[in-house]
């Protein structure tokens, strides 16, 4: 007797019919997954960025600037997913003004807080010349519902919302 090795044509069609319904089920949650991955990066991303000036400004003793940045250089009033840099107000001898520089953000993004002029200081304490807390919004393509928060306390330390589309006391997060 001869086995006949393979599919049947029934069987290769029934295959195919089972992996084009799997795929149509799978790329949605997979493209939001990827999504909220990035967004979950670029918080991680800021709160690195506050985290790096407070602790150069407690260890070396300087105030240090974060502030919303375009060109990694020069601090503007623009908007803090244009990017943003972290530098010293009076820097150290044989050091340079410039810490580190984050770029733009995603296009579909966007980051806003209630700092208006774009410029956090830290000082050699560790404190920050705030006011009083700020929320920083990151607002994908998703919309309002999928917003994340970060708060940024006078104390330096940071705080990010564990649920999506509000912010650490749990009030709703707006996205304009």
């Amino acid at each position: 007797m001869n086995a006949h090795k393979g599919f049947t044509l029934i069987e290769f069609v029934v295959m195919a019919a089972v992996i084009a319904i799997l795929a149509t089920v799978a790329l949605p949650n997979f493209a939001a997954t990827i999504e909220s991955n990035r967004e979950l990066s670029e918080i991680g991303t800021l709160t690195a960025a506050l985290a790096l000036a407070r602790d150069t400004a407690t260890r070396s003793g300087s105030d240090v600037l974060v502030c919303a940045s375009a060109n990694g250089r020069d601090c503007a009033d623009t908007a803090w997913n244009q990017g943003y840099a972290v530098e010293y107000l009076t820097p150290p001898p044989r050091t340079g003004a410039i810490i580190r520089s984050f770029p733009a953000l995603d296009t579909h993004s966007s980051l806003l807080s209630s700092v208006s002029n774009h410029r956090i200081v830290f000082h050699a304490n560790g404190m920050t010349n705030l006011a009083g807390l700020t929320t920083f919004t990151l607002c994908g393509r998703r919309g309002v519902n999928y917003a994340r928060a970060l708060d940024l306390l006078v104390s330096g330390l940071t705080q990010a919302s564990t649920t999506l589309g509000q912010d650490v006391n749990g009030q709703p997060l707006v996205c304009s």
